[in-house]
C-alpha cells in the first residue's frame, strides 16, 4: 500500500516578480471588514501567451499558498502574512521571499484585522483592468472552476515564510 503526497512546488522568483496584485476592502454579512489580496498572471501587451502555460504558473502559486477552490471551505493557512515599515509582505511556502503590498489603506485594513483572504485566478488579467473588468473576471473564473482561495493570517512566520 502507498500513499500519495502532494508536494507544493516552490515558486520561483521571477513568477513572483511579475504576478499582478490588486488589492480591496471586502465585507463579510454581518459587515465585518476582510482585507482581500488577489493574484493573477498579467496579460501581455503585445505578445501571445501559451493559456496552458500561464495555468501552470498560477497553480505553483496556488499551492504555494494552499488555496482551494472557491467554493469548498475556505482554508487557513496560518501566518503568511507580515508587515514591515508600513507594507505588507506575503511569504510563500519553501522561500526566502516574499511579494510586497504597497498599498497603505489595505495594509491599515490588515492590522485591523489581522489576516486577509487570499484570492488567486488562474487567467491572465490586464494590469490596467478597471474595477468593472475585475469584478468580471473574479465571476468568471469562480463559474469556471478557475479561482481560488485562502485565509491568511498576519505575524511573524517561523523561518520567514513557513
Amino acid at each position: 500500500m502507498t500513499a500519495e503526497t502532494t508536494v507544493a512546488e516552490v515558486v520561483p522568483l521571477c513568477t513572483l516578480a511579475t504576478v499582478n496584485v490588486r488589492t480591496w476592502i471586502d465585507q463579510t454579512d454581518a459587515g465585518e471588514p476582510v482585507p482581500c489580496l488577489m493574484l493573477t498572471y498579467p496579460a501581455p501587451q503585445f505578445d501571445e501567451v501559451d493559456p496552458a502555460a500561464v495555468e501552470g504558473t498560477m497553480r505553483q502559486v496556488v499551492q504555494s499558498l494552499g488555496a482551494v477552490l472557491a467554493g469548498e471551505s475556505v482554508p487557513d493557512v496560518g501566518v503568511r502574512l507580515t508587515i514591515s515599515g508600513g507594507v505588507a509582505l506575503l511569504w510563500f511556502l519553501e522561500t526566502g521571499y516574499a511579494l510586497k503590498v504597497q498599498h497603505p489603506r489595505w495594509v491599515r485594513g490588515l492590522k485591523e484585522c489581522g489576516g486577509a483572504l487570499l484570492v488567486v485566478g488562474l487567467d491572465e488579467l490586464s494590469q490596467v483592468a478597471s474595477v468593472a473588468e475585475v469584478d468580471e473576471y473574479r465571476a468568471n473564473a469562480r463559474a469556471g472552476g478557475r479561482l481560488y482561495l485562502a485565509l491568511a493570517q498576519l505575524g511573524r512566520p517561523l523561518g520567514g515564510a513557513s
